[in-house]
């Protein structure tokens, strides 16, 4: 669940500062772009000097925004920098910028008492850890106002709200993503948040996320075992010889070994990303929180009796190749076009039926009609029509609980549905039992959905939509909040994705925290472009023509398909053609 570090290494590390120029030292290690994986970097603590005596304004800011990128929260040298008053309010968690390169910010001298400082950003993270990433080339600035005290110039005034800048080097030890546990209300399951956290004090930082309440995008899909209004002992969680002590204080623990089981599960979880941590000791107003057969301390899921059920098992992608719809085995290439040992018989698809879906089980497809003009399963040798009362739709797919999911406008008006779902467990043939039905998010009114996709997990939707003009592309993500016999019934507020994403066509999961679309981010290219729950967004790429991407396993699987009918598959930073293809789907996603 968690790396183990192996002894502890302390190296303390001086930038060497230029006075009157802040020149920085280039003895720490370079890292290739933002690291999106979790768990805290070795323990190698870095601090930097604080002011030289007659620095220049310009080397007073660029100390000061060096030494913010201290290790361990040790910003006391940083705060050498700010007169008193300036570094009793500076919060360096408030608002995180991580720097798009490994160059110093330039700093321009304004006026003597005016340093303004900029750079390539990133992206930044607010004081909630959301992080939002940044188009391609963005720039970020700040102005500084200073003073001088005893004949050294020193910072007066920081930009309202300013934390820190990370160059990108200094982002894998400083800052990652880690995931905040909740339950699932529609099975015993964790759902995750995505966050991102400075690495000092990490376990007391995810220990206080965990004793927020549930976002807002997973409102209803998801719920927490902690008591409202709970907090730390102290405020702090103390890990001694790899075992987090987790002291809540509160009279409101639910009653029953159900939710203990669930209140242990999401604590070690969540604090168990530290690679400090190893076990979790959790206690409630100083009284252990009992489970049958643990004894003081849990370090996995399964001794606290909160082990989730196994997946389904998948059936085999399908690719369609002119009006022929066979399995496909990933390893396949048009001169040896392999397919699964035990092969499904699917029905011709005419070419005027787009957008080919396939179930979690394998046992049927479904397509959008000519001209979008509605959608069909396609069961056995027959083809049925979708009862719909929208127009324009979307491409279809499944999840993994026996439900298509389809977008389309509402023939009731701006504010009708724009999303529908349709249970697949009924016979296509049965017109009402194998209806849509409507799944209220009012905040889709007005738009057009072009594609939904369930995560893996069945408890979060990301849905692809355009505005009524065709333009204005977001990716959103909700919760889905479920009703008896797991009916999707309403969407959560929706977290924006890929927030520098322009234009976007074609979606799919990579895996329960990144997803793949097509998209624009230099405002002309479509190109693969791969991003997290996290915030993250990286582009691949391109591929001429490329009109639907897939995956069939992760990032390193992902296949794209174009309007001339081939299939491209990656070949390290690489696209290689794997033959004819109109379509592939991949069951349940």
């Amino acid at each position: 669940m968690s790396r183990r570090r192996v002894g502890t290494a302390v190296a303390v590390v001086a930038a060497l500062l230029v006075s009157g120029c802040g020149g920085l030292s280039r003895t720490s290690t370079v890292e290739a772009g933002l690291e999106v994986g979790s768990g805290t970097p070795p323990d190698v603590r870095f601090t930097f000097p604080g002011p030289l005596e007659g620095a220049s304004q310009e080397g007073i800011v660029r100390g000061f925004l060096r030494a913010g990128a201290a290790s361990a929260g040790a910003y006391d040298n940083a705060r050498l920098f700010l007169m008193a008053a300036v570094s009793e309010k500076w919060n360096p968690d408030r608002s995180i910028v991580l720097l798009a390169d490994d160059a110093a910010p330039s700093a321009t001298l304004l006026d003597p008492a005016t340093v303004r400082v900029t750079a390539k950003a990133a992206g930044t993270v607010d004081a909630e850890g959301r992080y939002t990433a940044g188009r391609p080339g963005a720039t970020v600035s700040a102005t500084f106002r200073l003073t001088t005290v005893g004949g050294q110039w020193r910072v007066s005034e920081l930009p309202e709200g300013f934390g820190r800048w990370v160059l990108r080097k200094d982002v894998t030890r400083l800052v990652q993503p880690y995931a905040v546990h909740y339950l699932s209300t529609s099975r015993r399951a964790l759902v995750q948040d995505i966050r991102w956290f400075p690495s000092d004090k990490l376990a007391t930082r995810l220990a206080r996320a965990q004793l927020a309440g549930v976002p807002a995008y997973l409102k209803g899909a998801a719920t927490s075992a902690v008591p409202d209004g709970a907090r730390l002992l102290g405020d702090a969680v103390s890990v001694n010889a790899g075992v987090a002590t987790v002291n809540l204080i509160s009279s409101r623990l639910g009653p029953g070994e159900a939710t203990r089981q669930s209140l242990w599960a999401q604590f070690v979880s969540t604090l168990t990303q530290d690679d400090g941590v190893a076990r979790v000791a959790l206690s409630v107003d100083g009284v252990p929180v009992a489970l049958a057969g643990l004894d003081g301390s849990a370090g996995t899921l399964a001794e606290v009796g909160f082990s989730p059920p196994p997946g389904a098992a998948l059936a085999p992608p399908v690719v369609r190749r002119g009006n022929t719809v066979v399995g496909f085995d990933p390893a396949s290439t048009e001169q040896d076009p392999r397919q699964p040992t035990t092969p499904v018989t699917y029905p011709p698809v005419d070419g005027a039926f787009r957008h080919l879906a396939v179930s979690a089980d394998g046992t049927e497809l479904a397509t959008t009609d000519p001209e979008e003009g509605g959608v069909s399963r396609w069961k056995g040798a027959n083809r049925y029509e979708v009862p719909l009362e929208g127009t324009a739709v979307g491409a279809p797919s499944y999840d993994r609980r026996s439900w298509l999911w389809i977008g389309a406008v509402s023939t009731e008006g701006t504010e009708g549905p724009r999303l529908w779902v349709v249970d697949t467990r009924a016979s296509p043939a049965d017109r009402e039992g194998a209806g849509a039905r409507a799944v209220a998010a009012s905040w889709l009114d007005g738009r057009r959905v072009l594609e939904a996709r369930v995560a893996p997990d069945g408890d979060r939707v990301a849905v692809l939509s355009v505005g009524a003009d065709g333009g204005g592309h977001r990716i959103d993500l909700a919760g889905v909040v479920r009703g008896g016999g797991g009916v999707p019934e309403r969407l959560a507020p929706p977290l924006r994705l890929g927030a520098p994403i322009s234009r976007a066509v074609s979606l799919t999961w990579l895996d329960d925290r990144s997803l793949a679309t097509l998209g624009v981010l230099d405002g002309k290219t479509l190109q693969p472009v791969v991003f997290t729950v996290g915030g993250d967004v990286r582009a691949l790429t391109p591929v001429r023509d490329a009109v639907a991407v897939t995956s069939t396993g992760g990032e390193r699987d992902l296949w794209v398909t174009t309007s001339a009918g081939r299939l491209f598959g990656r070949a390290g930073s690489q696209w290689v053609d794997n033959g004819a293809a109109n379509d592939l789907a991949v069951p349940g996603g």
